[in-house]
């Protein structure tokens, strides 16, 4: 997908400096309830993976973020503009793919995508040339053509996030994008959300429920629970290790292998993580970690794999909600 000329055609110049998402101390009040907490974050360019509970105050958060909602108290900034004062300079910056049914019954996949980009402010030509590049893109094929009430999940998903996309939003928030796909259209999903990052330079925020697609594709993490920001960072840096680990994957006599590798003073445990089986070698020293691969070739064994371990990203989200329990009164 190649940049177009439908971003520059509404979109404002944008602070050349400004982050994408600043949201500061931001409370959300229905009645007596209390939705949103004093919550901040930053959000810079990349993927962020925005999670938490059902009830945690997610879908209020984004709402915030696109300026429909009123705020009690706080402030939100979407590329240094407030979504406020200037709801549609923020929203052409915007890209949205909402986790409920958004499509108009009666028009076909391409008529749908063709309707969003006449709403950004394209003629009907270059609309209707528009949507077919993005589909393109999104791989929809001959189904563009068929009503879109008559579509399965995941070419629906796909004419959605064309919608999202066709005027080239600097931004771009998705609500449970994995939903109902099967497991070659999720991966075809993530690497289309992965593209818009690292190749087109946009910034995007997943909200969902699917920690192994967060730890797949973002680069940071925003973990919400009880209104309140509970854990924010990078998945490196959350995902480490309280004790430095190496992760060893290895083919022949893995127990000759451990024996071997505490000779050469690098203890090490069977462990289980994501990835599966395998074994977790202490140690940072650069000479002492070197001795691993002639270690291996002595007992007969391959090494398939060795790299830095990291913590399961469910452990991390679960002890950030089990502080969050025992914090609150």
């Amino acid at each position: 997908m190649r940049h177009s000329a439908a971003g520059d055609l509404a979109s404002p110049t944008l602070p050349p400096t400004a982050l994408p998402i600043v949201v500061d101390g931001v409370v959300k009040q229905y009645g007596l309830r209390r939705v949103l907490d004093g919550v901040s974050f930053r959000v810079r360019p990349g993927i962020t993976g925005l999670v938490g509970p059902n009830g945690a105050g997610k879908s209020t958060l984004v709402r915030s973020i696109l300026g429909l909602v009123r705020l009690t108290a706080g402030s939100v900034r979407v590329f240094g503009i407030d979504p406020y004062r200037e709801p549609h300079a923020v929203r052409r910056q915007l890209g949205v793919v909402p986790e409920d049914e958004c499509s108009i019954p009666g028009l076909s996949g391409v008529e749908m995508v063709r309707y969003a980009a006449r709403l950004s402010g394209l003629p009907g030509t270059e609309a209707l040339r528009r949507a077919h590049e993005v589909l393109d893109w999104c791989d929809a094929g001959q189904e563009r053509y068929r009503p879109v009430e008559t579509l399965s999940v995941g070419v629906r998903q796909k004419v959605a996030f064309a919608a999202a996309i066709v005027h080239d939003p600097a931004l771009v928030i998705l609500d449970e994008p994995t939903n109902g796909l099967d497991p070659i259209e999720r991966r075809a999903m993530l690497g289309r959300l992965t593209t818009l990052a690292r190749t087109h330079g946009k910034t995007v925020i997943i909200s969902t429920h699917v920690l192994p697609d967060v730890a797949a594709v973002c680069d940071d993490l925003l973990v919400l629970g009880r209104g309140r920001v509970r854990l924010q960072g990078t998945i490196a840096d959350l995902t480490r290790p309280p004790s430095p680990e190496y992760r060893l994957e290895a083919e022949g006599d893995i127990d000759a292998l451990q024996t071997a590798l505490a000779a050469h003073g690098l203890p090490s445990r069977k462990g289980c993580d994501e990835a599966g089986w395998a074994l977790f070698v202490a140690g940072t020293e650069p000479d002492r970690l070197a001795a691993v691969w002639p270690t291996a070739r002595a007992v007969g064994a391959r090494i398939r794999l060795f790299e830095p371990a990291r913590r399961p990203l469910e452990e991390v989200f679960v002890a950030a909600l089990r502080e969050a329990d025992l914090a609150t009164p």
